[in-house]
């Protein structure tokens, strides 16, 4: 969260404790497609929204949060989750998402300008 709503070096140095804390889940994560082994499970449920709020935060916040290259595990993990049909079915339009965030966004950082 608080890469969404601070500017400048401390955003940045938000931004690298959150992918510090992202690389420790890749960790867990291993070399299986889900937390759990070859299906998805609770863990994978409960944490799969990460993977779509960070997306919001990298595009909105103009900030790297998942990093494809030192992450690669954990990149294609979120992917599986959130594509994952009964999920995937689930989840509001990445547009619709997207717009009430940015909106979100100035609310949250216009406090500090």
């Amino acid at each position: 969260m608080s890469a969404f709503t601070k500017k400048g070096e401390e955003k940045e140095k938000v931004a690298k404790e959150a992918r510090e804390n992202l690389k420790i889940l890749e960790s867990g994560l291993g070399v299986k497609q889900f937390f759990g082994g070859e299906s998805i499970g609770f863990v994978d449920i409960a944490a799969g929204w990460i993977g779509l709020w960070a997306r919001i935060v990298e595009e909105i916040a103009e900030v790297n949060l998942i990093d494809t290259e030192t992450m690669p595990l954990l990149n294609a993990w979120f992917g599986r989750v959130l594509e994952f049909p009964i999920l995937k079915e689930c989840l509001p339009p990445q547009d619709k998402l997207l717009e009430h965030n940015r909106g979100f966004h100035k609310i949250l950082t216009a406090a500090s300008s």
